[in-house]
């Protein structure tokens, strides 16, 4: 490592002399209730803010890691996301899923003559792998008449020992017809699938051809009714590995939603699908008649959603069956059904005083014709609340949980199978507090209980063994923000769990593992342009057998990671990282006195010094440039002397320009073009003479470009 220290200790001053050329820069700082949240790279990159995030997350009953992700993922700001939530009268979580189902529903489309065409298409290429995908999507209006189509092929190449693999994909939707009014549509639909996959040894094709006419409709009965109901009915074609398939299919969805004022809602949505088919094993001429059914239906009812008290009720009943031929005479049939319904009363007067109280209650039935005909159940009761109470500065977030499940597995061999009985217990407390204005205290606790209990079906000759797992911990972290320019802060966990064998024959796996770990890290902008962050962290793991001390264990770890931004102007940034890991591991030996001590056995040292340069010239064009170094060892120790296991080094080296141009008026092309090294070499000891292996070497190309143009 003195190559390393010299290369840091060299590094270090070159970055504060660039530091003084540096523009404008800032530390991030966190709000005083939610001051272990951070959004701000999320803030700076995306262009997207998350002001009264957890507020919202609380009035929505979701987590707010789930909120922000939605917004990331749907390129949507808070609000935004919220009010096409309530104009389509769906969760939140469900918007994407409904603005690409309304992509294709010709009764959504506006206008009387729209043209519009998007083509894209990405080249992307790796080591030992390519790929080549081209999409379009293309949409006419002309008055009544309708056409949409949407088009993917992806080509990929892999290369592996000398073996050249390709793999091709195609699909195809397009669908036509006449929209006799506002709220209904004639027309047809064809879907067209094919995949082929050519593997030295294992080579197959499969295809997919479906048919069918299909017809929308919405309707607005009364008010605060409405629904829509779609038909799609028609031939299909299907040929794979497993057999070739031929027969009709229909398709019946709808969704009904009824509203009363702001006090009463409820959504239902249904299908029921399946096909009649006659299906045979590839490569014969024997035909089965096999038949394949879904049904689906889930609702939602709300009451008083914006009161101080509110009911929400899920339900959902989900039934499918899919016969396949085994062979000239025989179907197998899989079935499978989920049905279940939560229940969520809320008790709420604001965002910091409130109760939730919760019930579910879910089964799941599986046939499968490969288990010797096994039918597989569980059935899932579960009952708790959550709630949260702040006063006088002091917040307190509780809650409690009580899960019953049972499960059955009739047929793990022909001698029968087994059940389990599961019941757990949990409970869980964190209390926070601002002291002042710049410090920050919370604690948290939770204990769960775990009992798991086995029973015979039939003559099972090895079920599980009956246990329990007891886990009780406790977190305190500590916040302190002086200014933007520094924050600090402190954590202390402590874990303890047991695992208990209750048959004396197996108490020999009893143990005990006690965890604890705590972690400083704080914030500084050094300069106007540079930020340093670090964060420390110690951790013992002690693992305690009842009955075996000799096989006690204790494993610590040691661990800092630094991290150096600088912006040395608005279009040169740095990045530099150094991250060191120490873990020692070892049993516990008996000293002269009885007394016993800590042996060292084993020891992992593995330090990792990377950084990254950009420099952006214009906004359509980005040089990157990322070295990265890294050094791992590993030693024995041996009546208290270390050996030397095992050494590696590492050395990646990555640059390359990433490029955003747009092509005319309706085209762009977007990407990055990358050149990768990598350099490796260990030696490995044995019996403390060393064997070095080769270095090993790899240089290439890699990177992805995409094509997009768009005709409105």
């Amino acid at each position: 490592m003195t190559l390393l220290r010299r290369a840091t200790l060299l590094l270090l001053p070159l970055l504060l002399a660039l530091a003084a050329l540096t523009g404008p820069g800032r530390a991030q700082t966190s709000s005083s209730r939610f001051a272990f949240a951070d959004t701000t790279l999320l803030r700076d990159t995306l262009g997207l803010h998350f002001n009264r995030l957890f507020p919202l997350a609380d009035s929505l009953g979701m987590l707010p890691d789930t909120l922000r992700a939605l917004s990331i993922r749907y390129r949507y700001s808070l609000d935004r996301l919220v009010l096409v939530a309530d104009s389509l009268a769906i969760p939140v979580d469900s918007v994407g899923a409904m603005l690409e189902r309304e992509r294709y529903n010709p009764l959504a489309a506006t206008g009387t003559r729209v043209t519009s065409f998007n083509y894209t298409s990405s080249y992307n290429v790796q080591q030992t792998s390519s790929g080549w995908t081209n999409g379009s999507d293309y949409n006419v209006i002309r008055g009544g008449l309708f056409l949409r189509n949407t088009t993917n092929i992806g080509l990929n190449r892999y290369r592996s020992v000398g073996r050249l693999s390709l793999q091709q994909s195609r699909v195809s939707t397009t669908e036509s017809g006449y929209k006799l009014s506002k709220d209904f549509s004639l027309g047809g639909r064809l879907n067209l699938e094919r995949y082929n996959n050519a593997d030295p040894g294992n080579n197959f094709s499969s295809s997919n051809n479906d048919l069918q006419l299909t017809a929308r409709s919405r309707q607005s009965p009364g008010h605060g009714i409405s629904s829509d109901v779609n038909l799609l009915s028609g031939v299909i074609d299907q040929t794979n590995p497993l057999q070739v398939k031929r027969g009709i299919s229909g398709d019946l969805n709808g969704r009904v939603r009824f509203a009363r004022g702001d006090w009463l809602s409820q959504d239902f949505t249904g299908q029921l699908a399946g096909n009649l088919s006659r299906t045979r094993v590839p490569n014969t001429q024997f035909q089965l008649n096999t038949h394949d059914l879904t049904r689906v239906a889930r609702g939602t009812l709300t009451l008083q959603p914006w009161s101080q008290a509110g009911l929400v009720v899920n339900f959902n009943l989900k039934d499918l069956l899919v016969e396949t031929p085994q062979d000239s005479t025989r179907i197998q049939q899989i079935r499978t059904q989920n049905n279940g319904v939560d229940a969520t009363a809320r008790i709420r007067r604001d965002s910091d005083r409130y109760v939730n109280l919760q019930a579910r209650d879910g089964r799941t039935r599986q046939l499968s014709g490969q288990l010797f005909g096994a039918e597989t159940r569980r059935h899932d009761q579960s009952a708790g609340y959550v709630a949260r109470y702040a006063l006088a500065g002091w917040a307190i977030d509780h809650d409690f949980t009580l899960t019953r499940s049972r499960s059955e597995f009739p047929l793990r061999d022909t001698t029968g199978g087994y059940g389990e009985s599961l019941y757990v217990r949990s409970v869980s407390a964190t209390l926070g507090r601002n002291i002042g204005t710049r410090i920050v205290a919370k604690a948290t606790g939770r204990v769960s209980l775990s009992s798991f209990r086995y029973f015979l079906l039939g003559h099972f000759r090895t079920p599980p063994i009956d246990h329990d797992q007891y886990i009780q911990s406790y977190r305190m972290e500590g916040l302190y923000t002086q200014s933007e320019k520094f924050n600090s802060a402190v954590v202390l966990e402590v874990t303890r769990t047991l695992f208990i064998n209750l048959p004396s024959s197996s108490t020999a796996a009893n143990n005990e593992d006690r965890t604890y770990r705590s972690e400083w890290r704080w914030s500084y902008r050094l300069l106007r342009g540079l930020t340093v962050n670090q964060r420390n962290s110690i951790s013992a793991d002690y693992l305690l057998y009842t009955f075996l001390p000799q096989n006690n264990r204790l494993s610590l770890s040691y661990g800092t990671n630094t991290a150096l931004n600088a912006v040395l102007s608005p279009r040169l940034t740095l990045d530099v990282v150094h991250n060191s890991l120490v873990q020692p591991s070892g049993t516990f030996v008996r000293q002269f006195d009885g007394l016993e001590a800590f042996g060292e056995s084993d020891q992992s040292q593995n330090y990792t010094l990377s950084s990254r340069i950009s420099y952006t010239p214009t906004p359509q064009l980005s040089l990157v440039l990322e070295p990265n170094y890294q050094a791992s060892n590993r030693n024995n120790f041996q009546n208290g002397e270390s050996a030397p296991q095992r050494k590696g080094r590492t050395l990646n080296f990555s640059g390359g320009a990433s490029v955003n141009l747009p092509l005319g008026a309706r085209g762009r092309l977007t990407g990055d073009i990358r050149r990768t090294y990598r350099a490796d070499r260990s030696i490995t000891y044995t019996t403390g003479v060393p064997q070095p292996t080769p270095r090993s070497e790899t240089d290439y190309w890699n990177g992805t470009l995409q094509l997009s143009w768009a005709l409105q």
